[in-house]
């Protein structure tokens, strides 16, 4: 019997074509290559644009876009074009040929997609990362798995760039809890960005629900 103890989850939005849906489904399962596997419900308007395109976009967004990126679960991409109703900037993808993205994503990995078969109420995609792009405030950038390495945040200058030296400001930079954090192997990890005003990583995120026909 399904029970989802295992939320919250990081919520990412999953473009496309020139359609978006949110997706907490997804995981990186390779490094080298590096790639993504994405659960798709079988009733998304995305499963079939998966399908017809081979393509898509894992994009992150910002804290304060959280209100429209939910909301875009709720609207089928069948019936309306949600850029245009949620009011959301796009810009073309750097590789993919049809596929859009927000232009206020913090990171976006663009994805070559194959179908991976399987039963079940969501169809799996396995998705080859072919570019990521990623600004995130004060020039912190970084990726997942850049270059094989296990650091999570990084130089903004490219994906082959090792961590910024010096002292960590991160959350785990010093003990919590009474206990000492696990050290890196690439060493201190440079800050994360603050929380918005008024709020705190903490803050519970809003839960998308049943997607209606994404």
């Amino acid at each position: 019997m399904y029970k989802a103890h295992f939320y919250p989850m990081r919520l990412a939005l999953l473009a496309v074509g020139r359609n978006f849906m949110p997706m907490a489904w997804w995981t990186p399962v390779s490094k080298d290559p590096f790639r993504f596997l994405l659960a798709v419900d079988r009733k998304n308007h995305t499963l079939t644009l998966l399908r017809e395109l081979g393509e898509g976009a894992l994009c992150f967004l910002p804290w304060e876009e959280r209100a429209w990126v939910v909301r875009a679960g709720y609207l089928t991409g069948r019936k309306a074009d949600k850029a245009e109703r949620l009011g959301v900037a796009l810009r073309p993808a750097r590789v993919l040929q049809r596929t859009l993205v927000p232009e206020r994503a913090l990171a976006v990995y663009e994805l070559r997609t194959v179908e991976w078969p399987t039963d079940g109420d969501h169809a799996l995609f396995l998705g080859e990362v072919v570019l990521e792009a990623h600004t995130y405030p004060g020039g912190l950038a970084g990726s997942f798995y850049p270059r094989g390495s296990f650091w999570t945040r990084g130089s903004p200058s490219s994906r082959a760039s090792p961590p910024r030296e010096g002292p960590s400001s991160a959350p785990w930079g010093g003990r919590r809890n009474g206990r000492r954090p696990c050290p890196s192997p690439m060493g201190p990890s440079p800050a994360w960005p603050s929380a918005p005003p008024g709020t705190s990583w903490k803050t519970p995120r809003p839960r998308p629900g049943r997607p209606s026909g994404c």
